[in-house]
C-alpha cells in the first residue's frame, strides 16, 4: 500500500482539522530579534526582511546572539496558546524555518532536530523535507510555496506548516515536548535567499 509522502490523514476529520487550524483568528505580531541574529544575517531597519551575507557584520557580543548556524529567532516567545505568522521566501538557496526552545545553543554548533529543541520545515538542494528525528521526512510538494503559515499549539506541542496561498498543509509536528520552556519563532538561511516575516491579521509588511 504506498503511502502519503507528507504522512497526512486523508479521511474528512483530518482535512477538517487542517482547515481549522489554518482559519484560526491568531494576530500574533512580531519581528525578528537582531539581538539574536547570526553576524552573516542581514536585517532590514524594520526587522521584516532577511538575507545571508557572504561575510560577517561587526556586531555587538552577547549571549543571545547565534554564533555558528545563521539563524535568528522572532521578537516574541510563548508559553502558552495558540500562534501564527507567516513568512515569504524567495530565491534557491538553503533555508529553514520553525520553532525553537528558549534553551538551544547559542555559541556553537547543534543537530537541527527536535531533540535539541528545533522543530522546523527545511529547503535544500535536497528538496523539501521536515527536520524529524532520528532521520529528516522528504516531502513531496504539488506546489511550490512562496509564502509558508506556521502555527503553533503550546498546550498540545503542534507546530503545523500550511501553504499560505493553496491553505494546503504541508506537514506537522504533532508531539513536540517543549517541557514549559518559552518557543520562539526561529528562521535560518543561507545562499540566494530572501525571507520575509509577515504579520498574520492582514497577511501584509507592516
Amino acid at each position: 500500500m504506498r503511502r502519503c509522502p507528507l504522512r497526512q490523514p486523508r479521511c474528512a476529520w483530518g482535512n477538517f482539522i487542517g482547515t481549522l487550524e489554518f482559519k484560526l483568528p491568531l494576530r500574533t505580531q512580531m519581528t525578528l530579534d537582531l539581538k539574536t541574529a547570526n553576524a552573516e544575517l542581514y536585517l532590514l531597519e524594520d526587522c521584516r526582511v532577511m538575507w545571508w551575507g557572504s561575510y560577517e557584520q561587526v556586531l555587538p557580543s552577547n549571549p543571545e546572539r547565534f554564533k555558528a548556524h545563521p539563524c535568528v529567532l522572532g521578537s516574541r516567545g510563548f508559553t502558552s496558546g495558540w500562534h501564527c505568522w507567516e513568512v515569504e521566501i524567495y530565491g534557491e538557496g538553503m533555508w529553514a524555518i520553525g520553532v525553537a526552545k528558549e534553551s538551544v545553543p547559542r555559541g556553537s554548533w547543534f543537530p537541527l532536530k527536535p531533540e535539541a529543541g528545533i522543530w522546523a520545515l527545511c529547503h535544500s538542494r535536497d528538496g523539501y523535507q521536515a527536520l524529524t528525528s532520528p532521520d529528516v521526512t522528504p516531502l513531496t510538494l504539488r506546489n511550490v510555496p512562496q509564502r509558508i503559515r506556521i502555527c503553533l499549539n503550546c498546550q498540545e506541542g503542534r507546530v503545523v506548516f500550511f501553504d499560505a496561498v493553496s491553505k494546503a498543509r504541508i506537514f506537522a509536528f504533532l508531539q513536540a515536548s517543549f517541557k514549559g520552556e518559552t518557543v520562539y519563532p526561529w528562521f535560518l538561511v543561507m545562499e540566494d535567499v530572501l525571507l520575509t516575516l509577515f504579520s498574520q491579521d492582514t497577511g501584509k509588511k507592516k
